[in-house]
C-alpha cells in the first residue's frame, strides 16, 4: 500500500492531487439513460404505493377531463347543423345546446382542478417521503463513502434529481389524459367523416419518421445537459459553499485548472481537456490548454475560445490551446500535467 501511495505522489508532481476533481464527475463506465429498469421501477412505487387511492382519484378525473374535451367540439357541431338552418333558428335545440355546453364546460373545470390539486399534493408528499429516505440515507453511509464520493455529486443527486422525480409523476398521470384524448380524436375523426379523416391523418407516418431520427438525438441532448447541470451544482456546492476549505487546503490554483477543464470538455467537439499554468513576464503565469479532439471533429482555437469566452472570465481563458491526439496519464489514471508542463517547455525552447 506504502510503494502504490509513493508512485502516486512521484506520479504527479505539478503540486495537484492526484485525485482532485470539481463538481460531479461521472465515470465513462457508468450508464445513463437506460430505457427500463424494474429495480428502479419497483422502488419508486415503494414511496408512490400509499398514495394509490389518490392516483387512482386523479387517474378518473383525466379520463373524464378528456372525455369532455372531446365532447365540446361534438356540442357545437350539433349546434350549428341543428339549430341554426338556412333561413330560420331553431330555438329549443339552441337553448338545449347552451345548457348541454354550460353542464360540459363546469364538469370540465372540476375535472381538472381535481386532477390538478390531487397530483400535485401527490408528487409533494412522494417528494417529501423521497428525500427524508434519502437524506437519512445519508446520515448511515460509511465514511468512506463519503470520503470518495464528490460533495458536488450527492448535492446535485438530493436536489435536482429528486425534483426530476417529482416533474415525472405530475406527467406520468397527465399522459394518460393525452394518450385516451389522441385516440379519442382519431375515432371522431374517422366518425365524422372517414375520407376526410384519412387524409387528416396521412401526415402521420411523416411525423413517425421524424420522431425516430430525432429522439435519439434529443435522449443524447437531455443526458447532456442533466450531466452538465449536475457539473454546475457540484461545481458551486464545492466552490462556493466549501470556500473556507478550498482556501484552507491551498486549492485555489487547482480548483482554477479544473473548472476551466470542465468548460472546455463541455464542447461538442472536444473529447479530453486539459488545463496547466505557463510562465508570462506581464501576468506571472497564463493558463494552456491541452485539447483531444473527438472523431470526425475538427474544431479550431478560434471557436474553443469563443467557447471559453461564454462561460469564463477573461482571465480565466486559455491563451494557447495545443491541439493532441491523446492526452498522458499517470499511473493512477489521471492526466500528467507534469508531462504536459515538460512539453510546453520543450516546445518553447524549440521555438526559441
Amino acid at each position: 500500500m506504502m510503494s502504490t501511495q509513493d508512485d502516486d505522489e512521484k506520479d504527479d508532481k505539478s503540486g495537484r492531487p492526484t485525485k482532485a476533481v470539481v463538481g460531479s464527475h461521472r465515470d465513462e463506465e457508468e450508464v445513463f439513460g437506460k430505457a427500463y429498469d424494474p429495480r428502479i421501477v419497483r422502488r419508486i412505487w415503494s414511496f408512490v404505493r400509499p398514495y394509490q387511492g389518490r392516483i387512482f382519484i386523479s387517474v378518473a378525473a383525466v379520463l373524464v377531463f378528456t372525455l369532455t374535451q372531446l365532447a365540446i367540439p361534438l356540442v357545437i357541431r350539433y349546434a350549428i347543423d341543428h339549430g341554426m338552418a338556412p333561413g330560420r333558428l331553431d330555438r329549443s335545440v339552441m337553448i338545449s345546446a347552451i345548457v348541454t355546453f354550460t353542464v360540459i364546460i363546469l364538469i370540465n373545470y372540476a375535472a381538472s382542478y381535481v386532477q390538478e390539486s390531487v397530483v400535485g399534493k401527490v408528487a409533494e408528499n412522494v417528494l417529501s417521503d423521497l428525500r427524508r429516505a434519502m437524506f437519512s440515507h445519508l446520515q448511515l453511509v460509511s465514511l468512506s463513502f463519503m470520503d470518495k464520493t464528490e460533495v458536488g455529486r450527492l448535492m446535485s443527486r438530493l436536489q435536482g434529481d429528486v425534483n426530476s422525480m417529482q416533474e415525472f409523476l405530475e406527467t406520468s398521470v397527465m399522459s394518460v389524459g393525452d394518450i385516451v384524448l389522441l385516440f379519442g380524436i382519431v375515432t371522431v375523426l374517422l366518425w365524422l367523416d372517414f375520407r376526410l379523416g384519412l387524409l387528416t391523418l396521412s401526415t402521420m407516418p411523416m411525423l413517425f419518421i421524424v420522431r425516430l431520427f430525432w429522439l435519439p438525438r434529443a435522449k443524447v441532448a437531455f443526458m447532456a445537459a442533466h450531466e452538465t447541470n449536475s457539473i454546475a451544482n457540484g461545481a458551486l456546492a464545492e466552490g462556493i459553499h466549501g470556500v473556507r476549505t478550498v482556501q484552507s487546503l491551498e486549492r485555489q490554483h487547482v480548483n482554477f485548472d479544473l473548472y476551466v477543464e470542465k468548460v472546455l470538455a463541455n464542447h461538442p467537439g472536444v473529447q479530453d481537456a486539459a488545463v496547466v499554468g505557463a510562465e508570462d513576464q506581464i501576468f506571472g503565469e497564463v493558463p494552456i490548454a491541452f485539447i483531444v479532439r473527438r472523431h470526425g471533429s475538427q474544431i479550431s482555437a478560434d471557436e474553443l475560445v469563443r467557447h471559453a469566452e461564454r462561460s469564463l472570465s477573461d482571465f480565466k481563458v486559455p491563451r494557447r490551446y495545443v491541439f493532441e491526439t491523446e492526452l498522458p496519464l499517470g499511473k493512477t489514471g489521471k492526466v500528467d500535467k507534469a508531462e504536459l508542463k515538460r512539453r510546453l517547455a520543450g516546445a518553447g525552447a524549440a521555438a526559441g
